[in-house]
């Protein structure tokens, strides 16, 4: 079943991807794209009804042993579903279908992590956790791969989840997990701070941010959402996003910061250039900003890492080869 074509459960993803493998994974790819030899598709999105939403992003690495691959998903209030399909970017073969849940929490909290790593200060040991959902336990365990936490409090508007979140966690870690009572209360004293919410309007402001060296804001990632006020940006020596394109067209935060319809962003800068270059904290920053809005690259450093350890370890299901034959031009 070496070359089989194979389908990726969720119980396979996770046996094989932890957080710090995420990290690392996701760092080299970002690496590679910021010496040209990786790139994204912008990303494709369509909203309906009462917050349904569809997208999905392309990426490709080139060069030996490279892939290429997609992530769909469709969100309703009723459920959703991902999927990732893995090309090999030399064949063109498709390689594998991934269930892409977990994928893609474990992308997005490994992109958290490699920022953080990148830009935070290197001595910060205290957070703030703003949000309890189900992104919010990797979020969680990104900080706690890339810096040596001292404390996290942790916030949501709704008191059952927040207790129900901390209780959940506690003891993962050797660091203090509290519960905030307010948002205030969570965002005293900390020096990084992760906003993971569905936030439609902005709720942060800089006063709140006053103790803050670091913020990741990944939880807006649709036009018409915000989780931070525009004055954050005043304070902000550094703002970083993970993919120009898309945060040109659905981060509402900086958007109204930079301008739409082709704007230029001065100042903005893509975090894979960073990392090309090992640059990271400018050097006495009050704070850095990075803006998480979701990229092919991301899912695609996940799914090779998965797709590699499937193929040589015998994990997944067999699926019939892929059909490359044209049959309506061989029919006589």
């Amino acid at each position: 079943m070496t070359d089989a074509l194979r389908y990726l459960t969720e119980r396979d993803v996770v046996s094989v991807l932890d957080i710090p493998k995420a990290i690392e994974a996701l760092h080299a790819m970002l690496v590679a794209q910021g010496r040209e030899q990786a790139r994204n598709l912008p990303k494709a999105l369509a909203t309906w009804g009462d917050g349904s939403s569809m997208h999905a992003l392309g990426s490709v690495q080139t060069g030996a042993g490279g892939y290429a691959g997609f992530k769909t998903w469709v969100h309703t209030k009723n459920g959703g579903g991902s999927l990732f399909s893995l090309f090999d970017a030399e064949s063109g073969f498709l390689r594998a279908v991934i269930e892409a849940r977990a994928l893609g929490m474990l992308r997005t909290a490994a992109i958290s992590g490699v920022a953080t790593r990148a830009l935070a200060p290197a001595d910060a040991s205290c957070a703030a956790l703003i949000g309890t959902g189900p992104q919010a336990v990797t979020q969680l365990a990104a900080l706690a791969a890339v810096r040596d936490l001292r404390r996290v409090r942790v916030y949501s508007p709704t008191p059952e989840k927040r207790r129900a979140f901390v209780a959940s966690v506690q003891g993962r870690y050797r660091f203090e997990i509290e519960e905030a009572s307010s948002l205030e209360q969570a965002l005293a004293g900390a020096e990084i701070v992760t906003l993971i919410t569905r936030a439609v309007e902005p709720f942060v402001d800089a006063a709140m941010l006053a103790d803050c060296r670091h913020l990741n804001a990944v939880g807006a990632i649709l036009p018409a959402k915000a989780e931070f006020a525009q004055d954050v940006f005043e304070r902000a020596d550094r703002v970083v996003v993970d993919d120009m394109e898309n945060a040109r067209r659905g981060s509402r935060e900086l958007r109204e910061r930079y301008g739409a319809d082709g704007a230029p962003w001065q100042g903005v800068t893509v975090l894979s250039d960073l990392l090309a270059a090992d640059a990271g904290r400018p050097q006495d920053a009050r704070l850095t900003i990075f803006k998480g809005m979701g990229m092919g690259l991301s899912d695609l450093a996940m799914a090779r890492v998965v797709y590699e350890h499937a193929r040589d370890h015998g994990l997944g299901v067999a699926l019939p080869p892929q059909t490359r034959e044209n049959l309506l031009l061989s029919q006589p």
